[in-house]
């Protein structure tokens, strides 16, 4: 029996031996190992990711929350779940909240921090994020017109749509306590002005410049901004300005949450923002090119020296130098030429969805009137409105006005046109509007279109317009 369990004991372990050997044998099968180990990598990892997890969460925010601002209030810059605007490139250059900006700027000097500031509000969008004119479809020649300013004075501008009679249908319009009050020419022009705040209100998108397509400017004007940067920054110091409400998502200056924000004056004058060099926090609108002003809040000023505007202008009574004035808005006539910052733009779209009850520009006159907008805008106004020389033909087109201009119709062959005497005297077919008298250009780009471009003085125009030999 002994010898008989030795034996079985043998092949018991004989057996075992076996075993292990092809055990071992499948192990080292490379096509095995490989499976193996994935599965013990996998276990691994789902072990090391649930030990971990909370380590990890609060190393790797997974937040979709923008970032902060680099400049600004000091509230904003507390709360680091806060950016109004997350993803677009400021015309100031660079993305807001970076951290490599954020550093740039702390090691600037408040005097390079203002040098910064004043380039980029003289950069080819003025320190906006975009330049945006609203043109009609039919008219080119305000687009060239457009081509020319923007070609000689540097600046990078971009079409904005306008919206034409047959694309406004009743059931799109908002309601109104005024029915019959607006024309359909006035409720297109209203629409293409929304259309901008709209796709800014949806996107927080930082200010934007809106033209009307017969807005003419000087031809130094990024200079004249420039200029002008610095003195809107030491007026908002002035006036001890303070962000305007913005109830965006988790914004730090939400008054409704945040009841008593502090004064910037608290922490020391406003610092200039190179990304955003007009402070938009500050205001909903600035109107540069108005072509009326309401007294309301006129002493709410500041009067600067601009070598680019011309003696004798007078402001409510008083004569002025080569002067020109900021101001706190009384409320505008005429859209020419306004900023509009992104609370500014939810604004307007929120008054004009409840009541469209009159055209866009007074519409906004009453919204600064009742100061339900924190506005501003300047005297002389940088931009105006042009119009062609009378007596060439383009009156009998109703080409002065889209919306006042009258029957459509091309110029008759007998019409009376003795102001082509005057185009070849002064080298132009351009004037500022009539109703514009606040207007103060040393040099309007329009005006100086052929000098500049042709490089000869307004005695060659004859020669390339008219046949010498039979006037025609």
């Amino acid at each position: 029996m002994l010898l008989g369990e030795q034996t079985g004991t043998a092949g018991h372990f004989s057996t075992i031996s076996s075993s292990f050997s092809a055990l071992i044998a499948h192990w080292r099968s490379y096509r095995h190992i490989h499976r193996i180990a994935l599965v013990i990598f996998v276990l691994l990892t789902i072990f090391v990711l649930e030990r971990y997890r909370s380590a990890l969460a609060s190393t790797f925010q997974t937040s979709t929350d923008p970032i902060a601002v680099p400049g600004g209030n000091s509230a904003a810059q507390d709360n680091n779940h806060y950016e109004p605007y997350p993803e677009a490139n400021q015309g100031g250059g660079g993305k807001h909240g970076s951290e490599e900006s954020k550093s740039k700027y702390q090691q600037m000097t408040p005097e390079q921090l203002l040098e910064l500031s004043q380039k980029n509000a003289g950069n080819s969008t003025l320190g906006f994020h975009a330049i945006k004119y609203i043109n009609m479809k039919a008219r080119y020649d305000r687009e060239d017109a457009m081509a020319l300013q923007a070609y000689m004075s540097g600046l990078d501008i971009e079409d904005a749509p306008a919206v034409e009679a047959d694309m406004i249908d009743p059931v799109g319009m908002p309601p109104t306590h005024r029915p019959g009050r607006l024309r359909v020419g006035e409720k297109g022009c209203w629409r293409a002005h929304a259309n901008i705040w709209s796709q800014m209100t949806r996107h927080r998108l930082p200010p934007i410049l809106i033209l009307e397509s017969d807005a003419a400017w000087d031809l130094n004007i990024r200079t004249i901004m420039s200029n002008l940067n610095t003195h809107f920054i030491d007026f908002l110091n002035q006036i001890n300005s303070t962000a305007v409400h913005d109830p965006s998502y988790q914004s730090p200056n939400n008054h409704l949450h945040h009841p008593n924000p502090p004064s910037y004056s608290d922490n020391g004058p406003i610092k200039p923002n190179p990304d955003d060099p007009w402070l938009s926090e500050h205001w909903d609108l600035f109107s540069i090119g108005q072509c009326f002003e309401y007294s309301q809040d006129r002493e709410i000023k500041l009067v600067y020296d601009d070598e680019s505007v011309p003696a004798g202008k007078e402001y409510w009574g008083k004569k002025m130098g080569k002067e020109r004035v900021i101001r706190k808005s009384g409320g505008i006539t005429c859209t020419t030429a306004y900023a509009i910052s992104h609370t500014g733009a939810a604004k307007l779209l929120l008054r004009g969805a409840m009541d469209l009850d009159n055209p866009v520009d007074l519409l906004i006159r009453r919204m600064v009137m009742s100061r339900d907008l924190v506005a501003y805008s300047l005297f002389p106004p940088v931009m105006a409105q042009w119009e062609y020389i009378g007596g060439i033909g383009m009156a009998e087109r109703g080409a002065q006005s889209d919306i006042n201009g009258g029957k459509h119709r091309d110029t008759p062959e007998d019409a009376d046109m003795p102001g082509w005497k005057d185009v070849q005297e002064k080298a132009t077919i351009w004037q500022t509007k009539g109703h514009h008298h606040d207007v103060a250009f040393e040099k309007m780009a329009l005006k100086e279109a052929w000098t500049e471009i042709m490089g000869e003085g307004p005695e060659k125009l004859g020669e390339s317009l008219w046949n010498p030999e039979t006037g025609d």
